[in-house]
């Protein structure tokens, strides 16, 4: 009991170190990040306005490479890669991927860096307002989405486009620049829970919402250089906790990252008004994501033999 309390303590002191050393690289971040963010909000000239994003990303990269050094580093957790990723730095990707864990999207830029241009997400309208990162989502041009319930639409069906429409501006910004554009297929975390709720056929995955990725390829179809999909499994972790993995308790996260062939009747169509288009579009994804939760949850299970995906590139 004593040596298990010691393990425990120790392992929560590991967690404690390694949101101190994020906490200083997200301040340290932030001493760049404020004067190129307010050129960029305040300068009316794109002339100025395109070194200050330059600018941005720049810090970014940076921000990421600190953040993930602390994870890994303090966290020892072991990542296994099956990737075929590009190297394509003036690129322009979109990324599928599920979404197990806070982690995700930090274990994203990790993998994608520095083959791939740096990567905008997504991101819930809630995270505008946090300090630091909020300003950061912002001047890196950041989709924040605002969730609406069943119940919100259909009180106000004018809701149903609200986030489509931000998902159309947002690709008109991207399509002038390099970028990697990441959807969480899933809207959020996959746990349990949420997973009952949901009314999931999956066993680890939650029911992907096909919108946002069909807006996102109807509106750079004609410049994409490609679409991957990306796959995250936390070894013999049903349920992967941040802070679980900060402390060690995680010992393995396998990421297959694979380029992803789209029917090129699906890559152009109206989403919402097009009926067949819809369908076919929620088929194709609601496949791939099946195949995906065959080997997320077979990898998730303690039970299971299942140590990694096939064909393992390199391991880190």
């Amino acid at each position: 009991m004593y040596d298990a309390c010691m393990k425990r303590a120790l392992e929560n002191i590991r967690g404690a170190v390694a949101v101190a050393g994020m906490v200083l690289v997200t301040l340290i971040g932030f001493i760049p990040l404020l004067p190129t963010s307010l050129v960029k909000l305040l300068a009316p000239w794109p002339a100025v306005k395109k070194p200050a994003t330059h600018a941005v990303l720049w810090v970014a990269r940076w921000w990421a490479r600190g953040i993930n050094a602390c994870i890994l580093g303090m966290g020892q957790t072991r990542v296994s890669y099956d990737q075929q990723v590009p190297d394509d730095p003036h690129g322009r990707y979109v990324i599928i991927s599920n979404h197990q864990c806070w982690a995700d999207v930090m274990l994203l830029c990790h993998v994608v860096e520095p083959q791939l241009p740096f990567p905008r997400y997504f991101i819930k309208e809630q995270l505008r307002w946090l300090p630091v990162v909020g300003m950061a989502c912002w001047a890196l041009d950041f989709p924040f989405m605002k969730r609406h319930s069943r119940a919100e639409i259909e009180k106000n069906p004018a809701l149903r486009t609200r986030d489509m429409e931000t998902v159309r501006r947002s690709c008109e910004t991207f399509r002038d620049w390099p970028v990697t554009i990441v959807n969480y297929a899933e809207g959020t975390r996959s746990n349990a829970t949420k997973r009952r709720a949901a009314n999931s056929p999956y066993k680890a995955l939650l029911p992907p919402k096909a919108g946002g990725t069909a807006f996102t390829l109807n509106a750079m179809h004609d410049v994409l250089d490609g679409v991957l999909d990306m796959t995250v499994a936390y070894v013999n972790t049903p349920e992967p906790k941040f802070w679980d993995m900060l402390c060690g308790r995680i010992d393995e996260v396998v990421i297959r990252v694979r380029r992803l062939d789209v029917p090129s009747d699906l890559l152009e169509g109206d989403y919402m008004g097009d009926a067949d288009y819809r369908n076919r579009f929620k088929r194709w994804l609601e496949q791939r994501w099946a195949e995906k939760d065959v080997e997320v949850a077979a990898l998730q299970d303690p039970r299971s033999s299942a140590t990694r995906f096939a064909h393992v590139d390199s391991t880190s």
